[in-house]
């Protein structure tokens, strides 16, 4: 933790610019082998009071692409500050939620459960502009350094109106650290607004800089589309 904390404080330094955001995300992804069903028991689990008094905002979705991670969905939850993570974090432990986990154990395999820092956020978050989104995991060496090349070539998306929805970059702080270190996401209204939004980006003159500007300090692990499902706030 000290690590991100330094990270972060850095960035405050060096890069004044950015929208640096407070808070956290906890990804939790899954295996799921009867869909509707799941999808059921979750809002069922949502709308009750347990699902009621739950801080932070929820969203299942599914991956349309997620290379060889047997993920096919994921639980992500939005947390404001690191109040709602923690008291977020320990409604899990209480018989509303067991009562969820027994239910659908049988056609659920977890799969990862990692917690987040937010450190840029930007964009829109209307939700209809963030329907889906692609995510980048990757391995960075310098946080610092590529939270400056990434601010740069998002901002250039931006100005040229090549940004659908919003964007972010977060950093793993609980986890599997050994997979990948952050995870960028941009958000888009549709798949196809997505995917045209990825080749405006790779074929810019800005993408090639950027690419340079990253060289050797970050490595690709993944990239993922992520669908939304569902919303629970």
């Amino acid at each position: 933790m000290k690590k991100y904390l330094i990270t972060a404080f850095a960035l405050l330094i060096t890069l004044p610019q950015l929208i640096i955001a407070q808070g956290y995300i906890a990804t939790y992804t899954m295996k799921v082998s009867d869909v509707p069903q799941f999808a059921k028991e979750m809002d069922t689990l949502m709308a009750s009071d347990w699902g009621q008094a739950f801080p932070g905002y929820v969203s299942l979705t599914h991956y349309a692409f997620n290379g060889y991670d047997d993920a096919t969905h994921a639980v992500i939850i939005s947390y404001e500050d690191t109040d709602q993570m923690a008291s977020g974090t320990e409604m899990f432990y209480q018989p509303a939620f067991g009562a969820f986990l027994a239910k659908t154990s049988s056609y659920v395999e977890a799969v990862e459960q990692s917690l987040h820092m937010k450190l840029i956020s930007g964009g829109d978050s209307d939700p209809e502009k963030n329907k889906v989104y692609t995510v980048y995991r990757m391995d960075v060496k310098d946080p610092a350094s590529y939270a400056k090349a990434y601010s740069k070539i998002v901002k250039a998306q931006e100005d040229s109106g090549n940004m659908d929805g919003g964007y972010g970059l977060r950093a793993q702080v609980a986890g599997n650290n050994s997979y990948y270190s952050h995870y960028a996401f941009v958000g888009a209204s549709s798949i196809k607004s997505a995917m045209e939004g990825q080749q405006q980006l790779y074929s810019s003159d800005e993408f090639a800089e950027f690419s340079k500007a990253v060289s050797g300090n970050r490595k690709l692990i993944q990239t993922s589309t992520v669908v939304v499902l569902a919303a629970y706030e």
